[in-house]
């Protein structure tokens, strides 16, 4: 029985090393075709299908023997493709809880790397660009301020990820507030940032190994429009991974037609195209703009009566169709109940109220709005929140360390209605549309999706089934080929007094009729962070 493995694992050898050329002359011949339909490009198209259709029917009938050939029982065979599959891709991390500072073991500490990589960045800014709007801008003073709050959605500061200065600006003075131990480091930008700089000037050797318009695509940190600047960082990454894996890669020129980002030239001519969706969707900014002012009402209302502590907001609505001063009313008369922690239902959801002392000593200096004073003070866990926001606010006194926290008041919030849901959980399939369209006909292409994830893991799951559900019946032209893609998610979030740390766990989806899982081993599947390296 070991002999007949064995012989088969060889065919399979064999064929493998032929389906590789051909798979090269279709792609050439459909590219052809497509381009110039005649009859004789027609012919070379058709016979090129045929060999390729032929190979893989074999290839199949061998792979369906190996079962058999193996002699193990059913059960022992599963757990040995299990045990191989943990081996070839690691632990599954598709859920939300399952990514977490406990769950996933670092790989690298950025102090390492950071003084080295700000000035590999900076190296490739003109003279004076940097300097045109100033560093102080970066820093986040004004949350120290009187009558200042902080407001998250999703684990992102609205004010941090669309913020006036230059998105090239910020990430390089944010990392150098890092470095310097700023007191006012932006701790809400960096968690993203700081990385993702570092990750590129790490990958500077194997981006000198990109063709084409590699200088250009720098250029365009700083030249163009801020919006872009984490789109062009994406692409980089991407063409640089792709590099470091062996791949002959170049940009290719942007034109006023559709056209892909990168080709890749082996194992045979394809192309890649990268589209990243912005961090907060236009419902959830939305949704962040009608708790804050609401936040803002209820805070008034408990100076009014001297409360301080945590309000919990729990809706069965949409946050639209809410009547602020009605919740207001119900989330400061929550003080009057026996038991203000225990929820009370209403027609658009549910209260309670955690009461805190006017000052509350904290267990050492700590950074304002730091992940340890925010669970402290509020029980809001920065590495994986229960919740879909918080509005919060302390008397700072301008002070970005304090050991008392003085007037504490929050507002922890989610919405579990089911169009809210729907619309907080929608998956970014359309960039998987839009990338479709931008492989040329007749071409094969891998797409890589990239999304900032920090929902709490209900609605994180939600969106990760939805686009996985989706993406099955997703249609394409029939003039391309699109074997692999990846949906690339990124879990940044401050740790303990502010620390920068980012998760990277993405998803490999695999074609059912053209398919070849081996691409996986041929091209990146972390663009961030890697696996094999300090980083």
């Amino acid at each position: 029985m070991r002999d007949e493995f064995v012989e088969l694992v060889s065919q399979l050898e064999e064929i493998k090393a032929k389906i590789d050329p051909v798979l090269l002359r279709l792609a050439e011949a459909r590219r052809a075709h497509l381009k110039e339909p005649t009859v004789a490009s027609r012919a070379t198209l058709d016979t090129a299908q045929e060999q390729a259709t032929e190979l893989h029917i074999e290839y199949s009938r061998l792979v369906a023997l190996l079962p058999a050939a193996t002699g193990l029982p059913p059960e022992e065979l599963e757990l040995l493709v299990e045990e191989s599959r943990s081996d070839r891709t690691g632990e599954n991390r598709l859920l939300r809880q399952t990514l977490t500072t406990d769950e996933i073991v670092p790989t690298a500490e950025i102090d390492d790397y950071l003084a080295d990589a700000l000035e590999r960045v900076k190296s490739i800014l003109p003279s004076g660009w940097l300097e045109e709007q100033p560093e102080e801008v970066a820093r986040i003073d004004a949350l120290a301020g009187q009558d200042a709050y902080l407001s998250l959605t999703k684990g992102v500061r609205p004010e941090s990820a669309t913020h006036s200065l230059h998105r090239l600006r910020q990430a390089i003075y944010v990392s150098q507030d890092y470095l310097n131990n700023e007191p006012f480091y932006d701790q809400f930008a960096g968690a993203l940032l700081v990385p993702a700089l570092t990750r590129l000037a790490l990958q500077g050797s194997n981006l000198k190994h990109v063709g084409g318009e590699r200088d250009e695509r720098l250029d365009h940190l700083w030249k163009g429009p801020s919006q872009q600047v984490d789109a062009t960082l994406f692409e980089l990454l991407t063409a640089a991974a792709c590099a470091e894996m062996g791949r002959s890669v170049e940009f290719i020129s942007a034109t006023s037609e559709k056209s892909p980002d990168i080709r890749c030239h082996d194992p045979y001519p394809l192309v890649i195209e990268c589209k990243r969706q912005d961090p907060i969707s236009q419902y959830e900014a939305r949704e962040e703009e009608l708790m804050r002012q609401l936040f803002l009402s209820l805070r008034a209302a408990s100076h009014k009566r001297g409360l301080h502590g945590t309000f919990h907001l729990e809706l069965s609505v949409e946050a639209s169709t809410l009547d602020p001063e009605d919740v207001v009313q119900r989330l400061i008369s929550q003080r009057l109940v026996p038991d203000p922690s225990r929820k009370l239902a209403y027609p658009w959801g549910a209260v309670a109220f955690l009461p805190r002392l006017g000052r509350v000593p904290l267990p050492g200096s700590t950074r304002i709005y730091s992940p340890n004073m925010l669970e402290f003070l509020f029980g809001w866990n920065s590495d994986l929140p229960t919740w879909d926001g918080i509005c919060c606010s302390i008397e700072a006194k301008g002070e970005p360390f304090i050991d008392e926290a003085r007037e504490p008041i929050a507002l922890l919030w989610r919405n579990d209605a089911e169009n809210a849901l729907k619309k907080r959980s929608w998956a970014p399939l359309n960039l998987f549309g839009k990338a479709s369209f931008q492989i040329p006909p007749g071409e094969f292409g891998i797409i890589y999706v990239n999304y900032v994830e920090g929902a709490r893991a209900k609605v994180a799951n939600m969106r990760q089934a939805a686009f996985a559900e989706k993406l099955q019946a997703f249609e394409h032209s029939a003039k391309v080929r699109i074997p692999i893609s990846l949906l690339v998610r990124l879990y940044p979030r401050p740790l303990d007094h502010g620390q920068p740390d980012l998760i990277e766990s993405n998803v490999r989806y695999l074609s059912a009729e053209y398919g070849d899982a081996e691409l996986f081993d041929l091209f990146p599947t972390t663009i961030y962070t890697h696996q094999s390296e300090p980083g």
